[in-house]
């Protein structure tokens, strides 16, 4: 029916082979069709009805008649009950064994119609609330042992406990992440309680406060879980897991750090499907999609991506060697972790205990017949030449660096200790990104911002006239937050002969900049304003995420 293009067909049945989805669920994660679109296209196939759960509200009594443990693991949702028959939103109305257990359970006929795998997730979470049952877990808490009690256990005994109302506590938690789409969980001791948070499209939430009595369990049972020392707690350590959400894997990275009020734990939370965007879904302005395109198309120089921690660098990263991934080239990554597996390339783990680093690792590619090297981040001197001169002998280097700007990444390699000749000749492009965060599209509306917010933002009152302003409300969706989800915002640096003579004479950063927009180089704070313009995201997310100058 044209909805969908072959390339986008092929990509998505690529990522089925790794993932076991639905390609219909899979195009909708991808970005390549609306939910609402396909769908009813996929009912009529499966010869049901399609109910659009974001439309649709589930009736509480008949979502009441099934346990939560069975609409889960059958992927369901009970609509309404009438008489002796049941309507049932399922991720597979064919799944015979399921409609049977939905049967057993209510004695009732099943209907089935079809829903989407992310809406239906959706209304579960709403119905069987992860706040409720942590609530729940802390007061099955109130009547556990005492802090005086728990001594005479041991941590290891405790954690391994697997009905302990601990354990129930801890998934709750996660789970609770999961569902709102949590990308960490903070647990912080306090002097008086555990506090838990979730960082939520780049914010952190108050989740929950724990009982300190209850702590040394807690963590306990989170590092069982990660494969980590629970005897140590004096010295940092990091640990990880895979997390099946119902049939959803997650990969769960832990790092650990003593505090005065005992060990603060973090957990990163890796979802799979993040780094299959395509570069048309990351939020690239037309002309900077095309100039980034260009530079990993280069068959050899260095791309660098820059941005602080969590901008989403690996992301985009990712989604160049999904568009590069094919069996004419030799992809190999060089990472620390490896936090993502990606059928197609060569992804080796850095360890520094048997002296394999990105410096080694890299002498050891480039005997390695490559074509794409990625080096997961550019740390020191030895890295950064290694890099360079790899991108000189005719390989194409894709690596991250932390620096705020694109321009600011070129003193960074300075400071390094990189010669400018050799910068100027080995550095292709700096894409310096950001993630904001996106307004509800269920419950935004129009606003006027103040006019102190403009002037911080330099949009003048010319400016402002013209911008139809949106906000969200807050809603079932957005729980209430006003955003949901987030997207990048970009500037693309391709170098050319002028910017490279400034770099061999040492230019200022200022003199590099004003060429590079003379250039056309669209700024981050432009880019992040054509996305207020369009309505993507707030002139607040815009002045929380970037830097603005005056002029």
């Amino acid at each position: 029916m044209g909805i969908v293009s072959k390339a986008e067909l092929q990509q998505a049945l690529e990522v089925q082979s790794r993932t076991s989805a639905f390609v219909g669920q899979i195009l909708v994660d991808l970005g390549f069709v609306d939910a609402a679109v396909i769908g009813p296209l996929l009912a009529v196939d499966f010869q049901v009805r399609y109910v659009d759960l974001r439309e649709t509200r589930p009736d509480p009594e008949a979502v009441r008649l099934v346990p939560e443990e069975l609409v889960r693991s059958v992927q369901a949702i009970p609509l309404r009950a009438s008489g002796q028959t049941l309507h049932v939103a399922m991720v597979d109305p064919l799944d015979v064994s399921a409609i049977d257990r939905l049967h057993m359970a209510t004695n009732l006929r099943i209907i089935p119609h079809l829903s989407m795998s992310a809406e239906l997730l959706r209304a579960l979470n709403d119905h069987f609330d992860a706040t409720f049952r942590t609530t729940a877990a802390l007061q099955e808490l109130e009547h556990e042992p005492t802090a005086v009690d728990r001594e005479k256990i041991s941590r290891a005994e405790l954690a391994a406990a697997s009905e302990a109302p601990v354990v129930r506590l801890v998934d709750s938690i996660i789970e609770g992440a999961l569902a709102s789409r949590a990308s960490d969980i903070h647990f912080e001791p306090q002097e008086k309680h555990l506090r838990v948070r979730y960082r939520i499209d780049g914010t952190l939430l108050d989740q929950a406060e724990i009982p300190r009595s209850q702590m040394p369990a807690m963590l306990a049972r989170l590092k069982v879980l990660c494969l980590m020392d629970i005897t140590e707690n004096r010295r940092p350590q990091d640990g990880r897991m895979r997390y099946d959400n119902h049939g959803r894997p997650f990969d769960v990275r832990v790092s650990s750090v003593p505090t005065v009020f005992g060990e603060k734990l973090v957990l990163r939370i890796l979802d799979k499907t993040s780094v299959l965007v395509p570069l048309s879904k990351l939020g690239f302005l037309p002309d900077q999609h095309k100039r980034f395109e260009s530079l990993i198309r280069s068959p050899y120089g260095m791309v660098i991506v820059v941005g602080p921690t969590g901008s989403g660098k690996s992301t985009t990263l990712y989604s160049a060697l999904n568009l590069l991934n094919d069996h004419t080239r030799n992809i190999m990554t060089l990472e620390d972790p490896v936090e993502y597996n990606v059928a197609g390339l060569n992804q080796v783990q850095v360890n520094h205990r048997i002296g394999l680093t990105f410096a080694s690792g890299l002498r050891t590619f480039v005997r390695q017949d490559p074509d794409v090297i990625l080096v997961g981040e550019i740390r020191d001197s030895e890295t950064a030449e290694m890099a360079v001169q790899a991108s000189l002998t005719g390989h194409l280097m894709l690596s991250t660096l932390h620096t705020n700007s694109a321009i600011g990444s070129i003193a960074r390699l300075m400071n390094l200790g990189l010669d400018p000749f050799l910068i100027s000749q080995s550095l292709a492009g700096v894409v310096s990104q950001r993630l904001v965060a996106a307004v509800c599209q269920k419950c935004k509306y129009d606003y006027h911002p103040p006019v102190e917010l403009l002037e911080a933002l330099h949009i003048c009152p010319q400016q402002a006239a013209e911008i139809r302003f949106k906000k969200g409300r807050g809603c079932r969706q957005c729980h209430g937050r006003g955003y949901h989800g987030r997207f990048g915002v970009f500037e693309v640096l391709a170098m050319d002969e002028e910017l490279r003579r400034l770099i061999m004479r040492r230019a200022s950063e200022e003199e590099l900049q004003a060429v590079a927009e003379r250039e056309g180089m669209t700024t981050l704070a432009a880019c992040a304003l054509a996305a207020v313009r369009s309505g993507a995201t707030s002139p607040e997310e815009m002045g929380r995420v970037v830097h603005t100058k005056g002029g």
